[in-house]
């Protein structure tokens, strides 16, 4: 291809990921005042090559509404079709999906973002640096442990594992207070750096009460999948119905935390707190829960109002802010 025209399609690209949004006459224009007069038909093989072959074989989707030329992200994702204040905010998207990198799915994507996208070594730099920080890296087997039960949850297929029981305190080697548990895992949540695998004992209603949340750092060695001790066959169950009948898009509505405590407090309550000092800039800053009014001032000092239930959950949280934080 001539040189000339791979800078007239370069410039053309510009246009769109900047964001631009020109009719065709518009975009003409702009190509004569840049290159000199362009003829319809050839602006017109333009577009089109922009969208069947693209620079560097990345294609664009363009698209036309209301007479405007727009570029658009469709199925066919490519890093280099974004437009400039999109492409901005990768870094927040490698930060976010970075620490996660030890799952296949994640790893496949950013594999996907790096290499079949072809960014430079000096993007990659800047997508990994942009955001900052490091969250522990978790060993193999405690990955492991999660991809087991998430693959267990797509399948809808009860889960079995041997079990530390949370009260007993550090785990040791040769501990032998270890229970086993055969679960039907609804989600894997996370809270504090902490994972759990949140479902139902297999054998209990499927109610709100019989809810719980296990730990995953708990579990002893590895998870499998549970079968029925009479067939053989895979205890499975239908999350979609069990989800419905638990009301489990709400279970935790107004938990801060992972605990409901249903035989201690059903209802949530209005719960008030004080904040001073760089406690009260952080908590005004990130709320506790999406619940929180700040319904008092005293100088520096804020006074909050949420509405949760009252668990160990959230007694951990305010006595993390100590001598800053008071009823």
């Amino acid at each position: 291809m001539h040189s000339a025209r791979i800078e007239r399609l370069k410039f053309i690209q510009e246009i769109f990921r900047q964001g631009h949004q020109p009719t065709f006459e518009e975009l003409q224009l702009k190509i004569n005042q840049q290159f000199g007069e362009i003829k319809t038909r050839m602006l017109r093989a333009d577009l089109q090559y922009l969208r069947t072959e693209g620079l560097n074989g990345h294609r664009l989707s363009i698209k036309v509404e209301n007479q405007k030329y727009r570029l658009e992200n469709d199925n066919e994702f490519s890093i280099h079709s974004l437009k400039d204040n999109e492409r901005g905010t990768l870094p927040l998207l490698f930060a976010v999906l970075q620490p996660y990198q030890q799952f296949p799915a994640v790893d496949a994507l950013l594999t996907n973002l790096i290499k079949v996208h072809k960014l430079s070594n000096a993007e990659i730099k800047q997508l990994t640096w942009g955001m900052g920080g490091q969250e522990l890296k978790q060993s193999n087997a405690f990955i492991q442990r999660i991809i087991d039960i998430l693959g267990c949850i797509n399948k809808q297929v009860a889960v079995e594992f041997n079990y530390h029981k949370v009260t007993d305190g550090a785990v040791h080697e040769n501990n032998d207070h270890i229970v086993y548990r055969r679960v039907y895992p609804l989600q894997v949540r996370t809270f504090e750096g902490r994972y759990y695998l949140v479902g139902i004992q297999v054998g209990r209603d499927f109610t709100a009460e019989n809810v719980q949340h296990f730990p995953i750092d708990r579990m002893h060695r590895r998870v499998d999948m549970a079968y029925d001790e009479t067939t053989d066959e895979p205890l499975t169950f239908d999350w979609q119905q069990t989800v419905e009948q638990t009301q489990f898009a709400d279970h935790y509505k107004h938990c801060i935390g992972m605990y409901r405590e249903f035989g201690k407090s059903v209802e949530p309550q209005y719960i008030y707190r004080w904040f001073g000092g760089w406690a009260a800039s952080q908590v005004q800053a990130v709320p506790l829960h999406h619940s929180q009014e700040i319904v008092q001032r005293d100088g520096g000092n804020i006074r909050i109002r949420l509405y949760i239930y009252p668990t160990p959950d959230v007694e951990n949280v305010f006595n993390k802010y100590g001598e800053n934080s008071w009823e």
